[in-house]
């Protein structure tokens, strides 16, 4: 039975433990990464950080998260202008990667270097555009390699921006240069294009206006984005925006400022579109995560509830079994008690009617033998009783064996007492009537002694006058 209640201890500390109530870190941090994320693209960025600060210190000792969680932090960084602080992340990002070889994140923090390489050129001479493209080509090689359709968009962008970087102080501009800046904003859009990526397109048309701007083609831009325009989707409101906005720049730069003006009235529409847009999804994201946060908690209750239950049923299995087995024990006990006690009453209506027999010689022989029991082994009770019964008639061993036991249980009670066996010879004359003299003449003793001895049985036995006395040594069986 044992093994049931180590089975039932281990699991009800499970359902104590209650699993599924805190989440293993890895889920969580990769949950915190997540929230980065979605708070990041809101422009929440303290929010942001700390959630990605709180994944990083959750990913210790797992690699994958701590990069995922790195990744997060530079993009943030970058998001902020903090590029000394992003350098620092990326570079501890790209070490881990490397390590473990984990191709895709290693191809991301490749671009996000190549990234703060094309933000750190402010002047002809802290330009990083060639340390940017060695990144940005190896970012593409890996994606390639890979099948990583998102980072070939992302990669073709940063290189694209870095060869528009490399022209940016170039008067006239490089055409070769140029031209390269081009064919790899084609290629960025094509896969944004293709596999429907909204991010990369928007980038991609961000992108495309400063190729255009650079090389003075302003009709041609105004043309592009025009029909862009005309393509998107009637809820796309972000990138309408965009594309507003840099057309606001480009009639104004050609001069025509009632279009512009024009532009920038759609500007402003879209742009309040969108922020009704995005404030819509944040509160249909917050009932949907209340929702399921909901659901959630309502399943562990309903997992803790099941466990309980089991466990319950369990441990009431358990205790059936013990009841059954301890119930069996006394069935069997009380059957052997009553067998027991209808034999005691057949040898006790046996001897009664034996020793009542006034022609039976044996009964002076066992009152005889009660009486010297007190101070005898038991190996010598068990003898007299065996030379009994091989004398008697009307008696046999196993009867024999009976009185032997019983008288054996009562020399063991009196010794235990500590009964000595004047005290005994006492006890039983007191039990004939006698009073104290009589008593003294019978023995031979003094009316002191036997007062005596009669004060040492009562502490003995635990009693207080002769009446208690008497009922305790015929519980005793002394008389």
């Amino acid at each position: 039975m044992r093994i049931y209640l180590h089975i039932a201890a281990a699991l009800l500390a499970l359902v104590a433990c209650r699993p599924g109530i805190n989440p293993g870190k890895e889920a969580r941090a990769e949950a915190l990464v997540a929230q980065a994320a979605a708070a990041t693209s809101n422009q929440h960025f303290d929010q942001a950080m700390e959630k990605a600060l709180e994944a990083l210190a959750l990913s210790e000792g797992n690699p994958l998260g701590q990069v995922h969680a790195l990744s997060c932090i530079v993009g943030i960084d970058i998001m902020t202008s903090r590029d000394a602080d992003g350098w620092e992340k990326v570079a501890e990002a790209e070490a881990i990667a490397r390590q473990h070889g984990f191709n895709k994140e290693l191809s991301e923090i490749l671009i996000s270097k190549a990234k703060l390489c094309s933000y750190a050129e402010v002047s002809p001479d802290t330009g990083r555009n060639d340390e940017g493209l060695e990144y940005a080509g190896e970012a593409l090689a890996i994606a390639n390699e890979a099948d990583l359709v998102e980072q070939q968009a992302e990669a073709y962008y940063v290189l694209a921006s870095l060869y528009i970087n490399k022209n940016r102080w170039n008067n006239p501009i490089d055409e070769d240069i140029y031209r390269k800046a081009g064919e790899y904003l084609d290629k960025g859009q094509a896969l944004a294009q293709t596999y429907d990526i909204p991010r990369l397109r928007r980038n991609g048309l961000l992108f495309r206006s400063r190729w255009f701007q650079q090389g003075d083609r302003n009709a041609e831009a105004i043309q592009y984005f025009t029909q862009v325009l005309q393509g998107l989707k009637d809820t796309d409101h972000l990138t309408a925006a965009s594309l507003y906005d840099r057309l606001v720049r480009l009639y104004t730069r050609i001069g025509d400022n009632e279009k512009a003006l024009d532009a920038h009235d759609q500007y402003v529409f879209h742009m309040g579109q969108y922020m009704s847009q995005k404030s819509d999804e944040t509160l249909q994201e917050m009932e949907t995560r209340y929702e399921v946060q909901g659901k959630e908690l309502q399943l562990e209750r309903r997992k803790y509830q099941i466990a309980l239950l089991v466990a319950i049923l369990l441990l009431a299995a358990i205790a059936l079994v013990l009841i059954g087995g301890r119930l069996r024990k006394v069935r069997r006990r009380n059957t052997e008690l009553a067998r027991i006690n209808d034999t005691k009453e057949e040898i006790i209506a046996f001897l009664s009617k034996d020793l009542k027999n006034p022609t039976n010689e044996y009964a002076s022989s066992l009152e005889k033998l009660s009486a010297e029991a007190a101070t005898m082994s038991t190996e010598q009770i068990r003898q007299k009783c065996r030379e009994i019964a091989r004398d008697a008639q009307s008696i046999n061993e196993d009867v024999a064996g009976y009185v032997g036991d019983v008288l054996i249980e009562r020399a063991r009670k009196i010794a235990d007492i500590g009964l000595s066996q004047r005290e005994v010879q006492i006890i039983r004359l007191s039990a004939e009537g006698l009073k104290a003299s009589e008593i003294a003449e019978r023995t031979f003793l003094s009316v002191h002694t036997v007062n005596t001895h009669r004060q040492r049985i009562y502490a003995k036995m635990d009693v207080g006058n002769i009446s208690e006395m008497l009922h305790k040594a015929q519980e005793l069986g002394i008389i």
